[in-house]
């Protein structure tokens, strides 16, 4: 019995020895997860301090820059919905949740960029801006066969040739709404692209940009990106109407900048619109270029040479020509041609002739696309438009362009687009192909046309 007694005494004791042991171990256990977690606790403090200390001071940076001496600079976006009066009726600024919408059209939203006059459609939220220009850039066919945005021969157009002249330092990628409209009164916006820099007015924006009228369009017919099954959306005159995307309407692109852009100067007017990039004299797609007694506008600038437009109509519109008899392929050897015309008569009366190159200009039928264009050339010193040249001045009327469309008859561009008979008399509107040459002195500007330092 004192046997047993012993041994279970034993087992006992061996029992709280071993119990002792396990307690031991997950104490040391719990000890050293404890102290673990405090390390790891203080690393994650640590870490996260730096981290949101540096987007703290960044983003602070960001929102309130300032400038090599220490003063405080300005941003546009905060520029404008801080000292711009909101309004709840008639033209001008509306607050809508965080964004900032500018409807009507007695209102100060002009800004320049890229060499452009542009107009502010909105502030998002985010502080980014969204800017259409001003003037339509061109009159172009949506598409000849399709009606999807994303595949249109506009979408192309305005990301690949438009978007080569602007300054996209200054750009954010813009959202563009591809939803199917089928109904003015269900207007959606569920499917959304997010890859492009560059894009057409949409319905919402432009119905927001109203009060009784709006600054985004006056008598001009624009494209929107909102397209239906069969047809395309169009701004009017009377409000918003659908078409064959085969038609011919105006081109607004539109953009978004960054939010963190400062105010250089301006005050939105016309006259003064507001600036966000330094005053350099820079040869630049849309500046205005003096040549003897002469005013041009650059359309096309590469690395050594340059494409310019007449400013206006050669003598304002009183010299009147055919395109030709019955061609219409612009060939300069062709006696009593419009052709012939640029190239002998009025190439002779420029006192500048001698710096004018000789340059291919496309002169190709314009049937699907405004690429088509490009299928055919000739070389000549004197030319003018194609359908896919930038346009300017686009108060001018009447002027037979380069293009053909089909036997006998040429593309006309003025308060739209259209085809004549090359019979026609029109007016006459030259463009020539310079070197790039150094400013001398000027601001680019219509009032103010730079002149170059010219060396034959």
């Amino acid at each position: 019995m004192s046997f047993f007694v012993i041994i279970l005494i034993d087992r006992n004791i061996g029992d709280d020895m071993s119990q002792k042991k396990v307690k031991k171990r997950k104490l040391k256990k719990a000890k050293l997860f404890s102290f673990v977690f405090c390390v790891y606790s203080i690393v994650f403090f640590i870490f996260c301090l730096c981290f949101y200390g540096f987007r703290l001071v960044k983003y602070y940076k960001i929102y309130n820059p300032k400038s090599e001496n220490g003063e405080k600079i300005e941003l546009l976006s905060s520029h404008i919905s801080q000292n711009t009066s909101i309004v709840y009726d008639g033209d001008g600024l509306y607050k809508d949740g965080g964004s900032y919408i500018f409807k009507g059209t007695n209102i100060n939203n002009y800004i320049t960029y890229s060499g452009l006059l542009w107009r502010i459609v909105k502030i998002n939220n985010d502080g980014t801006i969204d800017i259409i220009l001003n003037d339509h850039i061109n009159d172009l066919m949506w598409n000849s066969k399709i009606t999807k945005y994303m595949d249109s021969d506009i979408h192309k157009y305005l990301n690949d040739k438009f978007l080569s002249i602007l300054n996209q330092e200054y750009l954010e990628k813009t959202s563009i709404c591809t939803d199917v409209i089928s109904d003015l009164q269900s207007i959606t916006c569920e499917k959304v692209n997010k890859e492009d820099y560059v894009k057409l007015i949409n319905i919402t924006d432009y119905l927001n940009s109203k009060s009784e009228k709006t600054f985004i369009n006056d008598d001009d017919s624009l494209w929107t990106s909102d397209a239906s099954k069969e047809e395309v959306w169009y701004i009017g005159k009377d409000g918003i109407s659908s078409n064959t995307s085969e038609e011919f309407y105006r081109i607004k692109p539109e953009v978004t900048l960054k939010s963190a852009l400062t105010l250089i100067d301006g005050d939105g007017t016309k006259e003064n619109p507001y600036k966000i990039e330094t005053d350099e004299k820079k040869l630049r797609v849309g500046s205005y270029v003096k040549l003897g007694e002469d005013t041009w506008i650059i359309y096309e600038k590469n690395k050594e040479d340059m494409k310019l437009i007449l400013s206006g109509l050669y003598n304002n519109g009183n010299v009147k020509k055919a395109f030709d008899t019955y061609s219409n392929k612009f060939n300069p050897d062709k006696k009593n041609s419009f052709a012939h015309y640029l190239n002998t008569t009025y190439l002779d009366s420029l006192s500048y002739k001698d710096i004018l190159l000789d340059t291919t200009w496309n002169i190709g039928d314009y049937t699907e696309s405004y690429e088509d264009v490009e299928d055919s050339t000739v070389s000549a010193k004197v030319g003018t438009y194609n359908v896919s040249d930038f346009k300017f001045e686009n108060n001018l009327d009447n002027y037979f362009m380069i293009t053909p469309q089909k036997s006998g008859i040429a593309y006309v561009y003025g308060k739209k687009t259209i085809y004549y008979k090359v019979s026609r008399m029109t007016a006459v509107r030259p463009a020539i192909s310079i070197k790039i040459y150094d400013i001398k002195s000027g601001e680019g500007t219509k009032t103010r046309p730079y002149e170059l330092e010219v060396t034959k």
